[in-house]
C-alpha cells in the first residue's frame, strides 16, 4: 500500500492536518473551523515538503533498485556457474582436461 508515492503523500496529509488541527485548536485556542483551515494549511505545506523530498529522492532509489536488480541477476548466473562447476560431470571433465592435457604434453 505504500509503495506508491501518491498514498504515502495523502497519508502524510491526513495525519498532519488531524495533528496539525488538533495543536491550533488546543495551543492556540482557535474555534474549530479556523483550526481545521490553518491545520490544514500545514498539512499542506508538510505534504509538499515530503513530496518534494521523495519526487528528489527518486532518481537515486531507481537507480538503487536497478542496481540491486544487477546484482540479483548477477549472483543468480554466478551462482549457477558455480553449482555446475561443482557437479560430479564436472570433476570428470576437469579430470579429462588434465589427461588430454598430458597427453599433448609430450607431442
Amino acid at each position: 500500500m505504500f509503495r506508491h508515492r501518491r498514498v504515502r503523500i495523502l497519508t502524510v496529509l491526513l495525519s498532519g492536518w488531524v495533528a496539525l488541527t488538533a495543536v491550533e485548536r488546543v495551543a492556540e485556542d482557535a474555534p474549530w473551523p479556523s483550526a481545521a483551515m490553518g491545520g490544514l494549511l500545514w498539512a499542506s505545506l508538510v505534504a509538499a515538503v515530503w513530496w518534494f523530498a521523495e519526487w528528489t529522492q527518486s532518481p537515486l532509489r531507481t537507480a538503487r533498485e536497478a542496481a540491486e536488480a544487477r546484482r540479483r541477476e548477477a549472483a543468480v548466473a554466478y551462482g549457477e556457474t558455480s553449482d555446475a562447476d561443482s557437479g560430479t560431470d564436472a570433476g570428470a571433465g576437469s579430470a579429462g582436461r588434465s589427461q588430454d592435457s598430458s597427453a599433448q604434453a609430450p607431442h
